[in-house]
């Protein structure tokens, strides 16, 4: 069925219009209805209370106010309170509403009903002798007993202001007990943050930020003192080696003195000891005298003796052992050279001292040049210990003064000086009752009476749907539309300013031939063009609107149809289009000679017009061409097919009506003979038109689809049922590609085709440059 999205408000007040009588009765017996609901409803009487919020009554500069938040929050909080179960049935139970007879059920009920029956309006009021905007906000509650609804409402009130108060208390209460704790907490935090901080002092001495500009200094000293240490090790280096040179001439000098007899007091002034000497002179003449004589030999003897009294007296001389006296021993040093060599063996000493200062001080620079590089991170770490240190600091000061402030607002709320809830009016006792309302009861009753007597002269109306506009096929059938083309009735009493030649008498009546493809007209053989006395076609020719309106929407969205069949179709050579609807009256005749004539003269294609209905041909009709000669007389051989295409007024349009009425019988075995004519006549026409029969009742288009390359299905917009058109397509399953042009549709459900009027006309102009 329809939905409110498929019709416009025009529909809507056509329908109301057609189905008036029963929405007014429908209004009508509603109204009436209401009447007698009124006089017989039971009466409520309310009683209202009015309670105003005071302010504190000592200035917040002194004293600030414990219970935070926005009025609406507390009396919320308070509502929920009042409202409880616990407190109704009390109030229930103290008024008669609620008797110890009463079931568990019964009870959950009334407490159920007081709930619902009590209403809180929260206001604001004005300015108060000067002071700022006081609120509050009102109480009411009804019942069907005036003296029980203002008694209830009293009670409420009251109990409004005792809950208020006891909820202020807590919430003070609570927070003072809260701040303790968080006190607690906070210092204990404090204590261990300040122990982290030493802890990490004192594992970083020396590399702390602080320290910075000290360690700096120090490391100036310490490099100036390398540089120190560094000459003083070159000194001694030179030292050690001016020693070794010294004691390398005094044991080249001694050597010397050896091999030379020290015959003057001069050579041994030069450093040759005697005693060597002479036991070198000793152990040449044992030598000599050994190879001469044996050992037992009394010279020989003689020098063994000699020689063993000099080795004495130079091991006592140089404090060795006697065995250890021999020619070029180390251990027989010449003083002098023995002394060098002590002094560089202390020039030695010295210099490894000096060196392991040296060593101590590069040590140091570097221990604290590491300092120095490890200053900024551990600066950055004690930042975050000292920064977590400040903001737990004052995260404790901030508890500190909220728990003054706490303790401070407690004793002004145990004293009342603080804000609180004050009765303004009294509950009054009603007079009038309080519902029903009249006027509303009225009301309902025509808004009830206007819904049923308009859902059912809608629903009565819809109970067929129809499509209306171009987006609900594309939405439901999920085939493109080739356009949508406005109803022709838009072209009853056009002027000459938009007709394309001498003005013919055009009907404006309801029923104007103009719109003849609406109706199932009666099909009527012509023998002759329909052509009138000033050259124009008579009446049933003005379908032919792009050829008569060539200015108006109707044409335009025929060129649009035109340049998107034609880009459907690219792919083939020289396409073969069939056009069809689901039944009779859909206007396909109409649409198939609107195309022909636009391909022909808008995109200049040589095109050929096939009327392929037999039962109802119009194709040639509309032209203002005979029947015959046509198809039939071809395939009857009574006329060549040369004979049977008509061209339209010397232009790329021909005709090839269905033919003489007798000859008009469509067989199948005809279906092979038409495929055949279709090659021979391929060559002659870029674009070729099928007028076929509907898909319903006849069974012709099933075997007339499958001889064409593009198909295109008319619709006629709120006329043929959607049910119609979904079986016509699921009984074709066409092979080859589907466009819909939806026709008749009403020109305010297609206003963005305005938008795009000069696009579609360059659009066909640049496909007609193309071909």
């Amino acid at each position: 069925m329809n939905t409110p999205s498929d019709l416009t408000i025009a529909d809507y007040l056509d329908i109301a219009r057609r189905r008036k009588w029963l929405i007014l009765g429908a209004v009508v017996g509603c109204l009436a209805a209401s009447v007698a609901l009124y006089e017989v409803l039971p009466k409520t009487y309310r009683s209202t209370t009015t309670i105003l919020l005071e302010g504190q009554k000592i200035p917040e500069n002194y004293v600030k106010t414990g219970v935070e938040g926005k009025v609406d929050s507390r009396l919320y909080a308070v509502q929920q309170i009042v409202m409880s179960r616990t407190l109704l049935a009390k109030l229930g139970e103290q008024f008669g509403l609620i008797t110890p007879q009463m079931s568990s059920f019964e009870r959950e009920s009334v407490v159920q009903g007081m709930r619902q029956r009590t209403q809180v309006t929260k206001m604001r009021l004005g300015h108060l002798k000067g002071q700022d905007s006081t609120e509050g906000f009102t109480l009411s509650f009804d019942h069907t007993d005036p003296v029980i609804a203002m008694k209830v409402a009293e009670a409420l009130a009251a109990q409004f202001i005792e809950q208020d108060l006891k909820l202020r208390e807590q919430v003070l209460e609570g927070a003072s007990e809260f701040l303790d704790q968080e006190l607690r907490i906070a210092e204990a935090k404090l204590e261990e943050q300040e122990q982290a901080i030493s802890v990490f002092r004192a594992k970083y001495m020396g590399e702390l930020p602080q320290q910075m500009e000290a360690n700096l200094r120090t490391l100036d000293r310490l490099q100036t003192e390398v540089i120190a240490a560094r000459e003083n090790v070159q000194a001694a280096k030179n030292k050690v080696e001016l020693l070794e040179q010294r004691i390398k001439e005094a044991s080249l000098a001694a050597a010397q003195g050896v091999t030379q007899p020290a015959t003057s007091s001069q050579g041994q002034s030069h450093g040759g000891d005697p005693l060597l000497a002479r036991l070198a002179e000793l152990e040449r003449n044992l030598t000599t005298l050994s190879t001469e004589y044996h050992d037992n030999y009394p010279d020989i003897v003689l020098l063994r003796k000699e020689i063993d009294a000099v080795k004495a007296q130079l091991a006592l001389k140089y404090g060795v052992a006697k065995e250890e006296v021999q020619q070029g021993s180390p251990k027989l040093v010449d003083p002098i050279v023995l002394d060098l060599m002590r002094q560089r063996d202390e020039a030695l000493k010295d210099l490894e001292a000096r060196q392991d200062r040296l060593r101590r001080l590069l040590e140091q620079v570097k221990e604290y040049e590491g300092r120095v590089e490890r200053t900024p991170m551990r600066e950055q770490e004690l930042s975050v210990l000292v920064r977590d240190y400040d903001n737990m600091q004052k995260n404790y000061q901030a508890l500190l003064d909220k728990r003054l402030n706490a303790r401070l607002a407690e004793n002004l709320e145990k004293r009342q000086k603080g804000e609180q809830f004050r009765i303004l009016d009294p509950a009054n006792l009603p007079i009038a009752p309080e519902s029903p309302k009249q006027y509303m009861i009225l009301l309902g009753g025509l808004v009830v009476g206007c819904g049923l007597g308009g859902g059912a002269a809608f629903a009565l109306e819809l109970f067929r749907p129809a499509f209306r506009r171009v987006e609900q096929v594309e939405g439901i059938l999920g085939v493109p539309i080739l356009a949508g083309i406005p109803s022709f009735a838009t072209l009853i009493g056009a002027g000459k300013k938009s007709l394309a030649g001498p003005a013919p008498a055009i009907e404006e009546k309801k029923g104007s031939r103009l719109l003849g493809y609406l109706k199932r007209g009666r099909d009527r053989e012509l023998t002759t063009p329909q052509v009138g006395a000033n050259g124009i076609p008579s009446a049933i020719s003005w379908n032919l609107v792009a050829k008569w309106w060539p200015d108006s929407m109707i044409s335009e969205q025929y060129r649009v149809a035109a340049t998107r069949l034609a880009l459907m179709s690219r792919e083939h050579d020289r396409p073969v289009a069939l056009v069809t609807s689901s039944v009779l009256g859909e206007g396909k005749s109409t649409t198939t000679v609107n195309l022909g004539y636009t391909f022909a003269y808008a995109l200049d294609k040589r095109t050929l017009i096939i009327d392929c209905d037999f039962k109802r041909p119009s194709v040639s009709r509309y032209l203002g061409k005979p029947y015959a000669p046509g198809l039939s007389d071809y395939w009857s051989g009574t006329c060549s097919i040369e004979a049977c295409i008509h061209q339209i007024e010397e232009g790329p349009l021909w005709v090839l009506p269905a033919g003489t009425e007798s000859h008009r019988v469509f067989e199948l075995s005809k279906i092979r003979e038409l495929e055949q004519l279709l090659d021979q006549l391929k060559p002659r026409f870029d674009q070729i038109f099928l007028d076929t029969p509907p898909v319903f009742p006849l069974a012709d288009l099933n075997f007339l689809s499958r001889l064409a390359d593009v198909m295109v299905f008319v619709i006629m917009a709120g006329k043929t049922g959607r049910d119609v058109v979904e079986t016509a397509f699921k009984t074709l399953r066409p092979q080859c590609k589907v466009g819909i042009i939806l026709a008749g549709v009403e020109s305010t459900s297609m206003p963005y085709y305005h938008y795009y009027h000069q696009d579609e006309e360059r659009a066909v102009a640049r496909y007609a440059a193309r071909r």
